[in-house]
């Protein structure tokens, strides 16, 4: 419970200040004398007889603290507990003492109530916060596990592995298609024939066999259309995504999985690779 400061009203109207921290209520000596209507001196006899009868522990009802008079200064201070406040009461045989008690209690009450209503609002903040971040992990997690990673490797005799990877990647376009390999052959076609629909296929190859020729032609009387176009001026292959993603893989795409090989996601702008295309071909 928090430090705080309520006013309590006595039966002839009489304003005292009232301390609310840990769970209890504080007064001073002074404040107690105004409450009881006794004097000052009285209420230090009481609470003296209190500790040395052990009726209670002066160490757990009594607290120092700095209280900032009518001139503007902080005086130091001995605060009492609703504890000593009762027993004083008992012994000045106040009904005040009772009408206190009897407000202390029901103040007491209330507070703790506040205060239980707020931390359960804390906690169930806190754990909503949680859920949530919880739930962000596991989307993120998701995100991640369900996009190809951004660099790796295949060894010899991990074909399907590495098909696989490449199929994934082809499906991640949403326009455009464009792959760079020098050799290539009817089985590149029936793996872009597994982009999504719509997607434009381009190939850059260095040259277009015959063969090659005919299969491209059956696969566009049947499938969506491949592009294939040559190039001579790349070693390495390429795969294009959405005229702005690209992949560098190691090895053409024919030969997936038939010796080690590397991949990588690079961190260029596209627009690096696509210019020098249309500079050759156009």
């Amino acid at each position: 419970m928090t430090n705080e400061i309520i006013v309590y009203q006595t039966d002839t109207q009489e304003n005292i200040e009232v301390r609310i921290e840990q769970d209890t209520v504080w007064l001073t000596q002074a404040q107690m004398a105004d409450l009881f209507q006794t004097s000052r001196n009285n209420i230090t006899i009481h609470t003296s007889n209190i500790f040395k009868e052990g009726e209670l522990q002066k160490i757990s009802v009594c607290k120092n603290s700095l209280l900032t008079a009518a001139d503007g200064k902080s005086y130091k201070t001995t605060l009492y507990n609703l504890d000593v406040i009762i027993s004083i009461g008992y012994r000045v045989k106040s009904q005040r003492g009772t009408q206190f008690r009897i407000w202390a209690n029901s103040i007491l009450k209330e507070y703790m109530l506040k205060g239980y209503v707020v931390q359960s609002s804390i906690r169930k903040l806190e754990k909503d916060v949680h859920d949530l971040q919880q739930k962000s992990k596991e989307f993120e997690l998701y995100i991640q596990s369900s996009l190809p990673p951004k660099q790796g490797i295949f060894f010899d005799g991990q074909v399907f592995d590495a098909y696989t990877f490449v199929a994934d990647i082809i499906r991640l376009a949403h326009t455009s298609i464009i792959l760079i390999d020098n050799y290539i052959d009817d089985t590149i076609l029936t793996l872009l024939a597994k982009r999504k629909e719509k997607v434009q296929a381009t190939i850059f190859t260095q040259q277009i066999s015959k063969q090659l020729q005919l299969d491209i032609e059956k696969h566009n009387i049947q499938y969506p259309k491949i592009e294939v176009k040559t190039y001579t001026q790349s070693h390495d292959r390429f795969l294009i995504l959405d005229s702005h993603t690209v992949y560098h893989i190691g090895a053409s795409l024919k030969d997936l999985g038939k010796k080690w090989f590397a991949f990588s996601k690079l961190e260029i702008d596209a627009e690096i690779i696509l210019s020098k295309l249309l500079m050759v071909n156009y």
